[in-house]
């Protein structure tokens, strides 16, 4: 910019000083009219070209700005997500879940720490619409000995029905579910502290991935040591999430850590 300034003044001086002389010198034999007008042209005309190229410099440093504000403000904010991400894991570990007890079918009620330090158990939650549930827990059902053998539950949280109506449907607790439900690897989230938990996670899934995920349901992978080692949207892809908990704990060398979000 000071560069720019200096060549305009320099500029328009020359051109006041180049006009002063036209006009003084003009009752003269020699004096040149169209000399005088190139002179003052080429005079402002630096003048004009600096002005121009002083206000293209100014928009592209505001642009450059404006830029540099964005990436700071999305850090400022991943930061907070980050924050109130790890503030939800610690949220998780007091909500209490329904699990069945022995070969009867009884249930009992836990909370995920309890079951996390005491059961060393892997939790998968699938929220979303009944239907988003239904058919991911048929896909689970085919994954039952994996489970099993890896310590997974699965935590189905029906979006479109609230806590009480889930457990209550039909029947108390298991009741007259299908098999796919029933399953001793599956746990039903039990309380209205479930429904705050789970309207935050919908509410950062839809920030990031539209509206689609109230329909398509969100996953949340949880270690047995209570740290969320991934979410994803829609399909949940059963075997690759047991895998992943599998390796967090037991890592293998030469493998990358999980990413955050699933494709």
């Amino acid at each position: 910019m000071f560069l720019y300034g200096s060549a305009a003044s320099g500029a328009f001086i020359g051109g006041l000083i180049n006009g002063s002389g036209a006009i003084a010198g003009s009752g003269r034999p020699e004096f040149n009219l169209q000399t005088e007008i190139f002179n003052l042209v080429i005079d402002f005309g630096v003048v004009f070209i600096m002005a121009v190229a002083a206000k293209y410099d100014l928009e592209k440093q505001s642009e450059l700005q404006e830029k540099v504000d964005e990436k700071i403000e999305r850090k400022n904010e991943m930061k907070a997500a980050s924050k109130a991400i790890k503030g939800r894991e610690a949220e998780l570990q007091f909500l209490p879940l329904e699990i069945t007890v022995g070969g009867d079918g009884n249930t009992r009620t836990a909370k995920v720490a309890d079951l996390q330090k005491g059961a060393k158990q892997h939790m998968i939650i699938v929220a979303g619409p009944r239907k988003a549930c239904r058919d991911a827990l048929i896909g689970a059902n085919l994954m039952k000995m994996d489970f099993a053998m890896s310590n997974v539950l699965v935590v189905p949280y029906e979006t479109d029905s609230d806590s009480t109506e889930q457990l209550s449907r039909p029947g108390a607790g298991f009741g007259d579910r299908p098999s796919y439900e029933t399953q001793p690897y599956i746990a039903r989230p039990t309380g209205e502290e479930w429904d705050d938990y789970i309207e935050q996670e919908v509410k950062d899934a839809v920030e990031q991935n539209g509206e689609s995920v109230k329909t398509d349901g969100i996953a949340i992978v949880v270690a047995n040591n209570g740290s969320i080692i991934r979410r994803g949207v829609g399909t949940v892809p059963w075997r690759k999430m047991v895998e992943q908990l599998e390796e967090t704990i037991n890592p293998t060398e030469g493998k990358k850590g999980p990413m955050p979000w699933m494709d």
